[in-house]
């Protein structure tokens, strides 16, 4: 990010903001342009339960991921709050929710042949993270990269998790050609999600 010009500032909490800028601390920085990413709140779907959720509206599930109460019921990924491990929820990453999933699945086919559902256990494999052409960082607990061998590894491991032969080899194609020519691509939501929104059935 540094290479790129921006000024990082770890630990460091915005107080106010304003549309001439954003004040952190003594310290006011002019600027037209802000762009918020700190997290997000949970879907709606868990406060409808009527079980305990934390302060961003995720289920805090028993260590075998169903939630107090409804053993039937297996609660994964964002949704989830899963202080079982560590003590704190795990990060709502694909990674977790991949492992979950796999888990989930497994815990409804031992209840249908009437074996009790197994506790899950988050396996870190490490972090990668692109911020540009040629330009990411991967922590894969056995080695750290960075730059274009971290970008390497994060489109390999990208490629290798998408479902299917005909969409891995359609990505890599529309990915090499956006590298060849430049092509940053449109991505835009233009669906109104909000009007979506229903109680579970």
């Amino acid at each position: 990010l540094v290479e790129l010009g921006v000024e990082v500032r770890p630990s460091t909490r915005a107080t106010n903001l304003t549309e001439a800028g954003v004040q952190i601390g003594d310290e006011f920085i002019p600027c037209r342009v802000k762009i918020w990413a700190a997290g997000n709140n949970a879907s709606f779907v868990g406060k409808t339960l009527g079980i305990p959720v934390d302060r961003v509206g995720r289920v805090i599930v028993n260590n075998d991921l169903t939630i107090p109460g409804h053993p039937e019921v297996q609660v994964i990924g964002d949704l989830a709050n899963f202080p079982h491990q560590t003590g704190e929820p795990l990060p709502g990453i694909s990674p977790v929710a991949m492992q979950q999933g796999r888990h989930a699945a497994r815990n409804v086919l031992a209840m249908i042949n009437g074996r009790k559902p197994q506790r899950f256990r988050y396996r870190d494999k490490g972090t990668m993270a692109t911020i540009g052409r040629n330009k990411a960082v991967a922590d894969l607990k056995f080695m750290h990269l960075s730059g274009l061998p971290a970008w390497l590894a994060w489109l390999f491991v990208h490629i290798v998790f998408l479902v299917g032969f005909r969409n891995r080899l359609l990505v890599l194609f529309q990915w090499a050609w956006a590298y060849l020519t430049f092509d940053k691509g449109a991505r835009l939501i233009t669906r109104n999600f909000q009007s979506e929104q229903r109680p579970p059935v």
